[in-house]
């Protein structure tokens, strides 16, 4: 079995994290999605729209409760003593038991100044379950006020729940409060949504209720995103005569036609809604694009300079706009902007990532690994630090890239198993195998020693520590040597690790499934090893997958079907839909199997699995009508 087949049905993050993935947040720093919707998140809260702030520490917050007005008739004792508690839990920084207390009172008396004070309570006690409750109840009690949708909807998109998030703000909207729908749109578009459902909601909600422009111009935003450009651009037109005056059906015209590479028609509507609202900055930002997009980087200069002039205390506005400089592959424009920050205090860690792929964009090599390497540690340090090694890689200077790896996991322990297996793959990419083995062999014994000291010296947590770095070296070597056919060996590495880590499932899989495969005659030991992975991760894909192949070549078929139509439920990948029609051809159920067998077919053209197993039942090969 192939190593990337073992990764599969063992997954590569239980052992280590990949370094490849690291690289995707230095480079996402340029990417153009990303960058819209932290532009649109900087100039709402530079508008003052709603956005979550950073709150400061408890200890220098004035008292939440402060300006709730008293409860002051309908008490009895226990009523008043329930009052009592949550004022003085409130008073003492308890805010659970505040907002508890209010709320309990508030189902009591039906008082939605009393979920409102438990709403004021919740939002110190970093519980959303709580605020969602104490803001539901606020909204049952108080179906005129908005603020509770508004902060329902917002618990809802950080859970992913854009269909109640929209639902909320469409309810703020009929109740007379400005909803930010569009801004719904834009979020939602972004983190891949569905859609169409949403679109659905929101034409309902448009019919009953077209006076209201907000989810109007949201429902164009999700037309233009399915690709409906023509049908977004109708819509807009319309409210173009209905709303003359309002910019925002400009701006959303401007960026739906962008969108479309209309790049003419984009212009005009910015300049028309420009017309209308000179100062917004999400018009001045949108003519910016559309220019950049055109090539005229002088004309975008002109407005990003504006917009930097008008906002000088943005440092996050300044990194997304290097960013749309860096895609427009204009990096001294993007330097510009970004050198400023450096005398910032702190220094944000996206200013030197950025000014990195500037260098780099430049042409500048010692300089972009110089801004790398002062990236700080945090959520950029481990893409930051591989990118400068793949750039020295990448210049002949491989030695180099390996002893400043090396410099970097002493300096930071805790990256110390990410970065070392980024450097194991620059070794495996340059076809250096065995110094790839050498360096994981030599990271190995360095780690026994250091567990078997920790044990002696009774130090728990070192050992404990070790114990996990150690099993995902085991680990790692183990997919290894089972790419280059060394069974026994793997085995034995894999053994180690379930040793250490007995509820690791991970091992117990990917154990199980090689013997699976490559040994017929200990299928029942492989099998055990597979339902002890599946016992420890009932809903693994992958595990689920394993647990259906061992059943089908232990002979039994129909018990294989289940756990495999599960896993094809979550994961719909060649090795496992290759599986699933196979079950499905012996219980006779051919239909189905030559179905599955099109669409596998059509959708992963190449996949070596497929191949496999039509040249074992050549009756499942899809027939090619010729031309």
């Amino acid at each position: 079995m192939h190593v990337s087949t073992a990764a599969e049905h063992s997954p590569r993050g239980a052992a280590h994290a990949s370094p490849s993935e690291g690289l995707t947040c230095t480079a996402r720093l340029a990417d153009s999605r990303w960058t819209r919707c932290l532009l649109a998140s900087v100039l709402l809260g530079l508008a003052g729209c709603q956005s979550p702030a950073t709150q400061a520490p408890f200890a220098s917050q004035p008292d939440p409760l402060d300006t709730a007005p008293p409860i002051t008739s309908g008490l009895d004792a226990n009523s008043l003593n329930q009052l009592l508690g949550a004022e003085l839990a409130g008073q003492r920084g308890d805010y659970p038991s505040a907002a508890d207390g209010y709320l309990a009172a508030s189902r009591r008396f039906d008082d939605p100044e009393l979920a409102r004070r438990a709403v004021l309570a919740a939002r110190y006690a970093d519980n959303p379950a709580l605020l969602e409750r104490a803001a539901q109840r606020w909204q049952q009690l108080d179906d005129s006020a908005t603020e509770p949708g508004i902060i329902r909807a917002r618990l809802a998109v950080e859970r992913g729940d854009w269909m109640t998030a929209l639902e909320q703000r469409l309810a703020v909207e009929t109740a007379g409060g400005t909803g930010n729908v569009t801004t719904l749109a834009e979020q939602s578009i972004d983190a891949g949504a569905d859609l169409e459902s949403l679109l659905s909601r929101l034409l309902e909600h448009v019919a009953q209720y077209p006076a209201q422009p907000g989810p109007r111009i949201a429902a164009a935003l999700y037309e233009a995103a399915l690709g409906n450009e023509s049908d977004a651009r109708r819509r807009l037109m319309a409210m173009e005569g209905e709303f003359p005056e309002l910019a925002e059906v400009w701006l959303a015209r401007s960026e739906i036609e962008r969108d479309a590479g209309r790049l003419s028609a984009s212009r005009q509507a910015a300049e028309r809604g420009l017309a209308i609202a000179p100062n917004d900055s999400r018009l001045i930002l949108s003519a910016a694009q559309t220019e950049l997009a055109g090539g005229d980087i002088e004309a975008a200069r002109l407005r990003i300079d504006d917009l930097v002039s008008r906002h000088a205390n943005a440092p996050r506005l300044r990194l997304a706009l290097a960013s749309l400089y860096l895609d427009a592959d204009s990096p001294e424009d993007a330097r510009r902007l970004l050198l400023p920050l450096l005398d910032d205090t702190p220094v944000p860690d996206a200013a030197y990532a950025l000014l990195g792929l500037a260098a780099e964009a430049s042409g500048e090599i010692d300089n972009a690994i110089l801004y790398y390497r002062q990236v700080p540690d945090g959520e950029r340090y481990v893409s930051s630090r591989a990118r400068a090694a793949q750039l020295l890689v990448e210049h002949d200077r491989s030695e180099e890239a390996r002893q400043f790896l090396a410099v970097e996991r002493l300096r930071h322990p805790r990256h110390a198993m990410t970065l070392l297996s980024f450097e194991i793959d620059l070794l495996d990419a340059q076809e250096h195998y065995a110094a790839a083995d050498e360096l994981l062999d030599g990271s190995i014994k360095a780690r026994q020693k250091t567990l078997t000291k920790a044990r002696s010296e009774g130090d728990g947590e070192s050992a404990a520590v070790t114990e996990n770095e150690l099993a995902s070296l085991l680990f790692l070597r183990g997919i290894r040597r089972l790419d280059d056919g060394r069974l026994e060996e793997m085995e034995q590495d894999l053994r180690q690790v379930i040793a250490l880590e007995p509820e690791n499932a991970s091992a117990y899989n990917a154990l199980g499934y090689t013997l699976l495969v490559e040994d017929a005659d200990r299928r029942a030991e492989a099998l055990e090893l597979v339902q002890r992975a599946h016992a420890l991760k009932p809903n693994d894909p992958a595990i689920l997958d394993s647990l259906g192949w061992g059943y089908f070549l232990t002979g039994d078929a129909a018990q294989a079907l289940p756990p495999l139509e599960a896993a094809w439920a979550q994961q719909q990948d060649a090795e496992i839909g290759a599986h699933l029609i196979e079950v499905l051809w012996s219980l006779e159920q051919q239909d189905e199997a030559r179905s599955l067998a099109i669409e596998l077919s059509e959708r992963f053209e190449e996949a070596s699995e497929l191949e496999a197993l039509f040249q074992r039942i050549p009756a499942l090969r899809p027939v090619v009508d010729a031309p």
